[in-house]
This record gives C-alpha cells, structure tokens and sequence, in this order.
C-alpha cells in the first residue's frame, strides 16, 4: 500500500489553508491590518514551499540534491522575517501608548532578522556550515543549528511576552485573539524543533493565522464591505487616534474628506452596479495617490476620507489634482455622459490650536460642502 509522509500531508493541507487564506482576505487588504495580515500569509506560504522544495531534494537526493540547497537556504534566511511580519501585524490592533518601550522591541526583532541574514550569507559563502551543511549527498544540522533554534524560539517567545505585556494596548474585543497568533506559532515551532521529521512550524502559524481571519479579518467592524477600506466607525477612531498623537507629539497631520459629484446620475441612468463600480474605482484611484501609508475609507455613500501624515498644503493640492485628472479618465474611458468628478476639503491639524475631534471634522465638512455648491454652481453655468 502507497504511504505518504507525514510532511507531504501537513505541508499540503498547510498550503492549501494558506491559498484559501489569501484569496479570502483580499476583500479587507486595502486596509492597515489586512495588508499586514497578507503579508504575513504571503511569507509563511513562501517559507513553506521553500520547505516543501528542501524536503523533497533530501527525500530524493543525488540530481534533485540542488533543490535541497536552495529550499533550506531560503527557509533559514528568510523564517525570522515571518516573526517580524507577525509582530507588524499585532501592532495593527494596537494604540500609540507605550510607544517608546514597543519600539525597544521591534528593533530587538529586526536586529535578530538582518543578523540572520548576515550569518546565513556569510555561512553559505565561507561553506563553513555553521547552521547547516550537505555531506554525501544528505543534510545535516551545523554545530550553530541548536543556538540559533534556541534564538529563533526565544524571539517568538518574546512575541508572546510582547502581546501579553501590551495587552491593555489592544481593544478588548480583540485582545484574547490577537495572542492566539504568537501562542500557537510558539507550539508549532517547539515540535519542529524537537521532532525534526515532523514539520509544524508553517501549520502553526497558518491555524493562528486562521483563528485571527475568523474572528478579527472576515468581521472586522471597521472594513467597508464594498471597498476593503476602513469604514465610517473605522475612521472616527482613527481621526480621534491620529488628534491625540498630535497633541501628544506637537506632530500636524491632514485629514480631507471627498464627495463624488454626480453619483446619483450614474446610478440612474447606468444601473446601480455602474454605481458600486464606480465607489470601487474611486477607491483604487485614491489608494494609488495617496499611498498604502495614508488612512483611507468610505465614510458613507458616495464619500470618502483620507487621514494623511502628510502636512504640505502645496503637497496636498497637488495629490487632490491628480485625483480629479484620474476621475476625469475614469469618466472617459467608461463613456458616461456625467460630469463626474470630486469635491474635497481638507484641514491640516495644527496641535497648537488643540482643536477638538468634533470641531476639525465639521470644519473640514463644511470645506468639503463649500466646494461642492462651487461645484453645482459652476454646471448650472455651463448647463446656461
């Protein structure tokens, strides 16, 4: 009877989740926390095919022996990083308190990834094998394999202490399953270490990445459903967010709100998946100006928000140029006979000032709405 290994089972049904994974969460990647959640099912689901690769060079050595080489190189190069895309993820779901002490251990954490880098490099070009090395056609483990592994556990240990020592940084709603992540990462890689013919530390990851994508990811009350951007209740905490870090930090940030004029028509007179469509153009056309690092989302309807730490006005204008010249060309190549484009406002914060929330968001509606009436005013003009 025909047996298959057990890593053959584990690494397909591993990969197979992550896939599945990453065409689910592609609704919610516009956002901070699902382009980091892809980011992080993107690698591990890389690592694991470089694994996968490694297995099978040393499975079948002789002519496929170069396939080890390349897959366990890539693994040992590149599986810190894993940790470091994982830790980018948790701080998604957390606030700016504890900002300083935090940062201590990101750096901790890039400091042991970029190190790993340097000594697997420096190791495969000396051909000193110190993690790991190929003898007679067959791997073995390097006189540094157990360090490193120890180093490799302590960090995603230190995940975990991360996690629970910021705890009270994280929303409540979304603290018990945020350190599901670290935790169940932390046992997969206990067994692989331990039980070298087992591969657990990719399935691991992958079954705390999937907890996360049922209870955080695919219910994220802060994700519009029709975009993948942050929502209205998404972008009021972010706004209130952003107001007090300024505050705190003397640090001025913008915040412009956007209103797509003519909607209405396009939705009469092409059809309301015409309209949906357009919203999703928008959407795109403001990502690709603004930039993954800006804070965008649909705060209603046919308007948006964009929250930038950007704070040249000259800057600003420029970005909201190009958007209108894209909705232009968004207009002609789908051959509406509407004036579509958009009218904006936008405020840039001034800490000095300490505006409030309330105050800065209905001044920059009232810019918005300003230019809007400009706007229709200007059509009734041309309409004469």
């Amino acid at each position: 009877m025909f047996e298959l290994d057990s890593w053959v089972v584990i690494n397909f049904f591993t990969g197979l989740l992550l896939v599945l994974l990453i065409q689910f969460q592609s609704g919610t990647s516009r956002v901070q926390s699902g382009r980091k959640y892809s980011s992080l099912l993107v690698m591990t689901l890389f690592l694991l095919c470089a694994e996968t690769i490694g297995k099978v060079g040393e499975v079948h050595a002789g002519n496929y022996i170069i396939l080890a080489k390349i897959g366990y190189f890539l693994i040992y190069l590149l599986d810190p990083v894993d940790i470091l895309f994982a830790l980018q993820y948790i701080d998604c779901w957390m606030d700016d308190k504890n900002m300083k002490a935090r940062r201590i251990f990101g750096i901790a954490f890039q400091v042991f990834a970029i190190c790993n880098i340097l000594g697997v490099f420096s190791s495969q070009i000396t051909g000193t094998g110190l993690f790991y090395y190929f003898e007679d056609g067959a791997y073995y483990r390097g006189p540094l394999f157990m360090f490193r592994a120890v180093l490799l556990l302590t960090f995603i240990i230190l995940l975990v202490v991360y996690t629970i020592v910021f705890k009270q940084n994280i929303m409540n709603e979304y603290r018990n399953f945020i350190i599901l992540l670290p935790a169940v990462s932390l046992f997969g890689s206990l067994f692989q270490i331990f039980f070298a013919a087992v591969d657990t530390t990719y399935a691991g990851i992958t079954i705390g990445c999937l907890v996360l994508f049922f209870y955080l990811q695919s219910k994220d009350v802060n994700v519009d459903y029709l975009t993948g951007l942050l929502n209205r209740r998404g972008l009021d905490m972010k706004l209130e967010e952003m107001v007090k870090h300024a505050l705190i930090n003397d640090k001025k940030f913008t915040a412009i709100m956007m209103d797509v004029d003519h909607f209405k028509e396009i939705n009469d007179h092409y059809g309301h998946s015409s309209g949906d469509k357009t919203i999703q153009d928008v959407a795109m056309i403001l990502l690709e100006v603004f930039g993954s690092s800006a804070e965008i989302g649909r705060f209603g309807g046919d308007e948006f928000s964009i929250i930038t730490e950007e704070h040249n006005e000259d800057k600003i204008k420029e970005m909201l140029d190009k958007v209108h010249v894209k909705v232009a060309e968004l207009k002609n190549r789908n051959g509406w006979n509407v004036d579509l484009d958009v009218s904006c406002g936008f405020l840039i914060y001034m800490p000095a000032e300490h505006m409030t929330v309330e105050t800065f968001q209905e001044t920059i509606d009232a810019l918005m709405y300003k230019e809007k009436k400009q706007h229709h005013l200007n059509d009734r003009r041309k309409g004469d």
